[in-house]
């Protein structure tokens, strides 16, 4: 049987864990909703933390590009919103890794503060490393198609206006100190586009706040990271890279 995460938990988790239930007692109880799911999520064994203290232990999926979690015990299904819930965890069969997600008032898109789900990544004395994705976004738009050139040789003519359709979504890393604030630190954006003339994705990178690694960790250590970072060719905007110095981090300076 799949045992409660917080028997198990560090420091670092418990304090985490702590934050969010006295965050969520004075923001009350939502209740279970019921949705549609798609059907190509897997279902994890894992256990749920709801904001009233009780643990749901069954079988989870988690929808991340809607933010929904679904969770079934035998005859007992129900899906969650951030609202009603402190933490989840579950074991990723993909990744082959458990996951850990805790949820935390936060501005979304729209600059209103509401509960929503952050992974967290890995988890050090004093702060954490925490990822948060973005509900799809679509967008689409008319574009001209040209189909020829005009008299002077610089004018173009253009054919049947077609449709271009972009998906994009939005994942950003966070740093989150002992006190419960969440700095967002970098921001990937990963676009599909698919137009009148052809397809293709496109991948944006940004560091957000170029100076929050020194405010978390101080000027000496960040400049470490920075260095060993440029040593071994790694970019603190690539989501595989970042793991890998934060994970230097905690093998030589934890």
């Amino acid at each position: 049987m799949q045992k409660s995460f917080l028997a198990n938990a560090g420091p670092t988790c418990r304090l985490l864990a702590l934050f969010c239930m006295s965050s969520f007692y004075s923001i009350g109880q939502d209740k279970a909703v019921q949705s549609i799911i798609p059907t190509d999520l897997v279902w994890s064994e894992g256990s749920i933390l709801t904001n009233d203290g009780n643990e749901q232990i069954g079988l989870l999926r988690y929808n991340d590009k809607s933010g929904l979690l679904s969770y079934e015990q035998g005859n007992k299904s129900l899906t969650f919103t951030a609202r009603g819930v402190v933490a989840f965890e579950f074991f990723d069969e993909k990744s082959q890794k458990q996951r850990l997600f805790y949820s935390f008032p936060y501005k979304d898109q729209l600059d209103v503060v509401r509960p929503q789900f952050f992974e967290a990544l890995m988890e050090f004395k004093t702060f954490a490393l925490l990822s948060k994705i973005d509900p799809i976004d679509i967008s689409t738009k008319s574009v001209g198609t040209p189909v020829g050139v005009g008299y002077n040789g610089f004018s173009v003519t253009y054919g049947p206006t077609g449709g271009q359709v972009a998906i994009s979504q939005i994942e950003t890393f966070y740093l989150m100190d002992a006190g419960g604030e969440i700095m967002p630190y970098v921001r990937i954006e990963e676009i599909d586009i698919e137009g009148a003339l052809f397809d293709h994705t496109k991948t944006k990178n940004k560091v957000l706040d170029k100076n929050l690694l020194t405010k978390i960790l101080g000027k000496d250590t960040s400049g470490k990271l920075e260095d060993f970072a440029s040593e071994n060719k790694l970019s603190f905007r690539d989501k595989n890279d970042l793991l890998q110095i934060f994970a230097y981090y905690k093998d030589h300076f934890e």
